[in-house]
């Protein structure tokens, strides 16, 4: 009898290596529905934040923003799958995502000014707490076991 039911690459809870963990990285950039674990999780985020440093250090300028701009996607697909394997509500990480990123847009170039003077609004201050706020609730379920 043939085995018609689709199995996914990323059902799996065990531990992956940083070399698994890259592939499962770009094989899985439009992937918002399987799970990650624990380690291909922060393998892939240390991926991430290495290849931003590299870019943003010793190439700059619009070649950074564009490594950035690659790595956006597949790094939230990553963090839904961690997400979804922590056995946490995904659009948990989902809507303050688009906040965090639709909140500079519409309040435009103002916004990017205070930015980048450091200016301390109690605008900025409760955007960056949310930021903030936001960031250790990844690094929590970043570190929750698999609910499988």
């Amino acid at each position: 009898m043939v085995n018609t039911k689709k199995t996914s690459r990323r059902t799996s809870s065990s531990m992956v290596g940083f070399g698994t963990a890259i592939t499962n990285f770009w094989t899985g950039y439009f992937d918002f529905m399987g799970r990650a674990s624990r380690s291909e999780f922060w393998y892939g985020i240390l991926f991430v934040f290495i290849l931003n440093w590299l870019f943003t250090w010793l190439v700059g300028g619009i070649v950074a923003t564009i490594v950035s701009a690659v790595l956006f996607i597949p790094t939230m697909a990553l963090s839904v799958r961690r997400f979804r394997d922590a056995g946490v509500w995904v659009w948990l990480y989902i809507i303050p995502m688009l906040i965090i990123y639709v909140i500079p847009i519409f309040r435009g170039a103002t916004w990017y000014r205070m930015m980048s003077i450091n200016a301390v609004t109690p605008e900025m201050f409760g955007y960056s707490f949310f930021f903030i706020a936001f960031m250790v609730l990844c690094i929590v379920v970043g570190c929750l076991p698999s609910k499988r």
